[in-house]
């Protein structure tokens, strides 16, 4: 054990973003990062402690990798702000008509729980939600449902508009047979709901259709496909109506 570890200290420590990116870098190369991982895996398979630093000095797996991985992950960490505040500011003049007066809007997560929704104007509120959905996407589906609710539980008599990236999102909302008890997992949005629509045991569909129908279900690949074009090379498959356990 005493080698092992000695062998893992012989380098030189990571301490600046450009040389993390480096090693990263090196570490990737051309090959997808899940073919990369199953390759290691399949190594470490039935493979003897002895062996297992030739193993990692092949595969480009050291302290400075480690270190180059939490450094980039604790500088880069909300990357998602970046791409919400980037999208939404670049989407608003497509979006937005010429004399609408916008008030500050919520570009990232936590930065003024006061704000309920990522724009509102004199004419409308919007929520814009960006993740591309792949499969296995129960926390998204989550996720868009109390965006839909929280539309249109609005009150006013300004448009309410829920931004999504594909239409899985849509057909989702449209189709879903899970119910909204299990799509809002929070104390404070299951009582939104309750007080607002009623019985947490109606479908998502249901609501949808129905009170759910005052929000417009926005696609901003079709709307804005100069920003918003569909980067992952595949089909939208056919989502059928489900019950989500």
């Amino acid at each position: 054990m005493e080698g092992t570890l000695g062998w893992l200290q012989e380098v030189e420590p990571v301490n600046d973003l450009t040389s993390a990116f480096d090693v990263l870098i090196r570490f990737l190369g051309d090959e997808a990062l899940t073919q990369r991982i199953a390759r290691l895996e399949y190594g470490l398979a039935d493979i003897r402690v002895a062996d297992i630093p030739q193993l990692l000095t092949a595969s480009h797996i050291d302290v400075r990798l480690l270190q180059s991985a939490l450094l980039v992950r604790e500088q880069f960490g909300r990357l998602n702000d970046v791409v919400h505040a980037s999208a939404i500011t670049l989407a608003l003049p497509h979006l937005l008509e010429p004399d609408e007066q916008l008030a500050r809007p919520s570009l990232a997560a936590g930065n003024d729980p006061s704000r309920r929704f990522d724009v509102e104007t004199d004419r409308r509120v919007a929520e814009f939600k960006l993740s591309r959905w792949q499969g296995k996407d129960s926390q998204r589906k989550r996720q868009v449902f109390k965006g839909l609710v929280h539309l249109a539980s609005e009150g006013s008599e300004r448009r309410a508009e829920l931004y999504v990236l594909g239409q899985r999102p849509v057909r989702f909302l449209r189709v879903s047979q899970s119910t909204a008890r299990w799509a809002l997992d929070r104390p404070s949005d299951r009582q939104l709901f309750e007080e607002k629509f009623g019985s947490l045991d109606r479908s998502i569909a249901a609501f949808t259709a129905g009170e759910g129908g005052r929000v417009g279900l926005i696609d901003l690949e079709e709307v804005i496909p100069t920003l918003f074009t569909n980067f992952d090379g595949g089909q939208d498959d056919a989502l059928t109506a489900e019950s989500v356990e």
